[in-house]
């Protein structure tokens, strides 16, 4: 089972705008995970589209108190009351981040990263949050020392296979740490990051494109986080 997801991180919306626009035009289910209000997003298709909350805890680690965890949740809630799924920036997480998640009415969580492994599935937790596993991330896949010419993950395995791509490296076809460092100083101005865009060897956008073209001549099924959690809860399978 196949699942893209997109953890937005604050990017412009033009930025937005194009990852949404390459996920459009192959017709391809994807579950963005958000930091803030985006309008293009918020108008986005729900028929593809799954909005799930990304908060951010990293201030609250760092000894700023002016806003606890439930205030963190609550302000990214009342942006998308309908958000039923979380993926926490940095993948914070602990027993009582997880037992909050599910006194605020979210189903599942996405913060378990075990990178290029096979046989995935969700699992229920002790407070009944369903967690999902995830497998691939663009950032990684470089830290890794991968070239982008490959996903190096069988797309026909088992267990689950879910993608996590960021608008930002997609729109610059990020291919290792310089470039994104180089062009992060203009992340709110996305005319002077396409003068960044990686044009030389295979990039996250490339590789995502491929990924997209692969599963439409294929046929493969791609679902959102949340029918996959959906189905696993009520049928206790994938």
């Amino acid at each position: 089972m196949i699942a893209f997801t997109s953890d937005i991180d604050w990017a412009h919306e033009d930025v937005i705008d194009d990852t949404l626009s390459i996920f459009e035009k192959y017709d391809t289910k994807c579950t963005f995970f958000s930091t803030h209000h985006s309008v293009r997003l918020a108008k986005s298709s729900r028929k593809l589209f799954e909005i799930g909350i990304h908060p951010n805890f990293n201030p609250l680690l760092g000894g700023d108190t002016s806003k606890m965890a439930n205030d963190v949740i609550n302000e990214l809630l009342e942006i998308h009351p309908e958000a039923q799924g979380v993926r926490s920036h940095s993948l914070t997480q602990n027993t009582k981040l997880l037992d909050l998640f599910v006194e605020k009415g979210l189903v599942y969580d996405a913060n378990i990263f075990m990178p290029y492994h096979t046989g995935l599935k969700p699992f229920t937790a002790w407070n009944g949050l369903i967690r999902i596993p995830y497998n691939w991330e663009d950032d990684v896949h470089w830290a890794y020392g991968h070239p982008f010419e490959a996903w190096n993950i069988n797309l026909l395995d088992e267990g689950l296979i879910v993608f996590d791509f960021h608008p930002i490296h997609i729109y610059l076809n990020t291919e290792n740490k310089y470039r994104y460092n180089e062009a992060r100083k203009h992340f709110n101005d996305p005319e002077k990051l396409l003068g960044y865009r990686n044009k030389e060897i295979k990039g996250t956008r490339d590789l995502l494109i491929s990924l997209l073209e692969y599963i439409k001549q294929n046929k493969l099924e791609v679902k959102t986080l949340l029918e996959i959690a959906n189905q696993f809860k009520y049928t206790g399978k994938i």
